[in-house]
C-alpha cells in the first residue's frame, strides 16, 4: 500500500488536518475524519462568493467580519470534521484556520456540489452550535435560501429572482441583484 492509499484509510482529528501537507495544491476538506478533495471553483462561483462576502463585509458592524475563500469551519481541533463555506461570518477571532463560533456560513450551489451542500454539509453546518444562518446561493439561478436558527428550529425563506434578503440576527439586508451581480453580462 502506497503512502497515498494509507492516508486516504486513516483517520484524521482537526488538528492533525491543520496539519496535513501532502506536497500538493490540492484543497481538502475533512469530513468524519476523512479527506475530501475539492473541486476548482467556476468564475461565475468566484464571482458570486466575492459579491455576497464584500456585500455582508460593508454592512457588518465590528468586531463581526465576512471572510471567503480561506479557513473552515470546525467544531473544535479534536473533532473530525472542518469544511469550508465559501463565506463566513464571525464576530471573533479565527483559530487555526478556523472560524470559532461562525454565525452564518454560505454556500454557492453548482451543479457538481449541489447534493453534498444540500445534505451533508448543511447537517454539518446545523450542528454547529454558534451558526445562526445558512444561506444556501444558486450558482445558475437567482435563487437563495435563507436558512435561520430559531427558538423552534430552522426555518427555510426563499428569495427567487430579484428582491431584498433580510438578515435579522446580523441586522443585514442584501439584494439580489448586488449577489449576482455581473460587470461584465457574461451570466446572462
Amino acid at each position: 500500500m502506497n503512502s497515498a492509499e494509507e492516508l486516504a484509510e486513516r483517520r484524521m482529528t482537526v488538528a492533525e488536518f491543520l496539519d496535513h501537507d501532502d506536497g500538493t495544491l490540492t484543497r481538502y476538506e475533512l469530513v468524519n475524519g476523512a479527506l475530501v478533495a475539492m473541486n476548482p471553483p467556476t468564475t461565475r462561483h468566484v464571482q458570486i462568493c466575492q459579491n455576497l462576502g464584500f456585500a455582508l463585509h460593508r454592512r457588518l458592524r465590528p468586531p463581526c467580519r465576512a471572510y471567503w475563500a480561506n479557513g473552515g469551519v470546525a467544531i473544535d481541533e479534536t473533532g473530525d470534521t472542518w469544511r469550508q463555506p465559501d463565506v463566513v461570518v464571525t464576530c471573533v477571532a479565527p483559530y487555526r484556520s478556523f472560524y470559532r463560533e461562525p454565525r452564518l456560513v454560505a454556500e454557492i450551489l453548482s451543479p457538481s456540489t449541489e447534493k453534498e451542500d444540500r445534505t451533508t454539509k448543511l447537517d454539518f453546518y446545523e450542528s454547529v452550535p454558534s451558526i445562526e444562518v445558512i444561506l444556501l446561493v444558486w450558482q445558475d439561478t437567482r435563487r437563495v435560501r435563507l436558512r435561520s436558527r430559531g427558538p423552534d428550529g430552522w426555518r427555510d425563506q426563499d428569495v427567487i429572482g430579484s428582491g431584498p434578503l433580510r438578515i435579522e440576527s446580523l441586522d443585514v439586508e442584501l439584494t439580489l441583484e448586488e449577489i449576482y451581480a455581473d460587470p461584465w453580462g457574461e451570466a446572462e
